[in-house]
């Protein structure tokens, strides 16, 4: 059984549903699991929903009614067979019939409980499983839509629900293989779950790749393939470097340490229950079916060790919008209980700590920017002296070899020479060399890196 997700972009119109049939229709024979996402901007627009009532604004039930006209022209679009095409308008139905009754409920009450925003922010998955299974089926596939609820077994966090394995592995042999040994294709819906008492729950952040990435570990998958609107992980961002090209493979530790550092590709929760099984993990291009894309291995690359600088880097990233905060010690040089007292204050406000420097009477770190920098400032100023550098981005090189190959910094650092780098983290443990950069440079800042590493010397990825 090969498992396949595809995400929100590869199936937000006619052309695209079409371009995901056809790619499963070509793998039938490998009897195919499908995990989709909601169609397009979906979810967005069901959040909306909830936003506008929760701040008692208008417009909701409009939003709910022009879902309705999108996925009604989507069946009729890529649903050509008439007695598929009235299943999916009758299990799509369904879903805006219990969307249209709970913003009516809930703008009586005026609240949003954390129970009624998971039941409707399912329902783009919940309904973009039946519209692909009838365009399957349209092709001659014999495809069926499964409720998720049924596979995916969670806790009742609501919002960022945990699936309990033992649970979705047993409904994931009594429900999803039978269907694949009969020769049918099922299809899920991402992102979405049920606690044992039957209730709607949501995967949280990166859901949708996680229920592939469960299923595929439940069902001992041959693989698992992420389709997504580019050419695997790329060496940079292509809307900034143009030239970027897709890395054959990448470890796990890799695109981990990528996603946290700002790459969107993949979200590193979702893929680790399919790593950690043993399972082949692909991400593709639902644009570019032929694109052979890049593969996520367990473990170290067959090359990683000790390389030429020109190809210990995998892959450079970028986050903008954030602050660099300098916190000096007023107390005397040794005194202790300096650190503790510091971050108890970002434990008590939440506030996240990306990066960090530490000598006997400095702190520098790297967090989000916005409000909560300038609060933290001032609940810090009774045991420190704070500088806030607001407008900076953090720049990240990503290889596993980079703290095994000698050159690399170098280069890293001519790359850099005429942009002022405010601050450096890299560890002996780590596959990552982040510097911070002001926002305005942080584009030239990767083509120069990118030039330097990838592009003196060409790397075979």
């Amino acid at each position: 059984m090969l498992v396949m997700k595809f995400g929100g972009t590869s199936v937000k119109n006619g052309e695209a549903v079409d371009r995901v049939s056809g790619i499963i229709s070509a793998r039938v024979d490998r009897q195919p699991i499908v995990v989709v996402s909601a169609t397009g901007d979906t979810t967005d627009r069901l959040m909306d929903i909830l936003d506008r009532i929760d701040d008692n604004r208008p417009g909701a039930m409009a939003i709910a009614d022009d879902i309705e006209a999108k996925h009604h022209t989507l069946i009729r679009e890529v649903v050509t067979d008439s007695a598929q095409q009235a299943i999916a308008f009758d299990k799509v139905n369904a879903e805006i019939r219990r969307l249209k009754d709970m913003v009516v409920a809930m703008e009586q009450l005026g609240d949003v409980s954390p129970r009624s925003r998971d039941a409707v922010a399912a329902l783009g998955e919940r309904m973009s499983a039946p519209i692909l299974a009838g365009s399957l089926a349209s092709r001659g596939i014999n495809a069926v839509s499964v409720d998720p609820g049924t596979v995916i077994r969670t806790d009742a966090n609501y919002g960022m629900a945990r699936p309990d394995i033992d649970v979705t592995k047993q409904q994931c042999l009594a429900v999803l293989v039978p269907l694949c040994r009969s020769g049918q294709v099922p299809v899920v819906g991402g992102y979405v779950g049920a606690t044992d008492k039957g209730i709607i729950t949501t995967l949280g952040r990166g859901g949708s790749d996680l229920t592939a990435s469960v299923i595929a570990k439940c069902v001992e998958a041959s693989g698992l393939i992420f389709w997504k609107d580019v050419d695997g992980i790329l060496t940079a961002d292509p809307r900034i470097v143009k030239n970027a090209r897709p890395l054959s493979r990448i470890t796990f530790e890799e695109a981990a340490e990528l996603t946290f550092l700002g790459s969107g590709v993949l979200h590193p929760a979702s893929i680790q229950p399919a790593v950690e099984a043993g399972i082949p993990v692909t991400v593709r291009n639902s644009y570019k079916p032929e694109s052979e894309g890049t593969a996520i291995l367990r473990g170290s690359r067959p090359e990683t060790g000790s390389l030429p600088p020109e190809r210990a880097a995998a892959s450079i990233t970028y986050k903008k919008g954030q602050a660099l905060v300098s916190i000096y010690s007023t107390r005397m040089l040794g005194a202790s209980g300096f650190l503790r007292r510091v971050f108890e204050v970002f434990d008590r406000l939440k506030i996240s700590v990306d990066h960090i420097a530490t000598s006997e009477v400095n702190i520098t770190v790297t967090v989000k920017d916005g409000a909560s920098v300038d609060v933290l400032a001032k609940e810090l100023e009774a045991v420190a002296t704070i500088h806030v550098t607001h407008g900076m981005s953090i720049v990240s090189v990503v290889g596993e070899s980079l703290r095994t190959t000698a050159g690399v910094a170098a280069r890293i650092f001519t790359a850099l020479r005429d942009i002022n780098v405010r601050f450096i983290t890299h560890s002996g443990a780590t596959t990552n060399l982040s510097l911070v950069v002001e926002d305005a440079r942080v584009n030239d800042a990767i083509v120069a890196l990118h030039a330097q590493l990838f592009e003196k010397e060409r790397m075979p990825s």
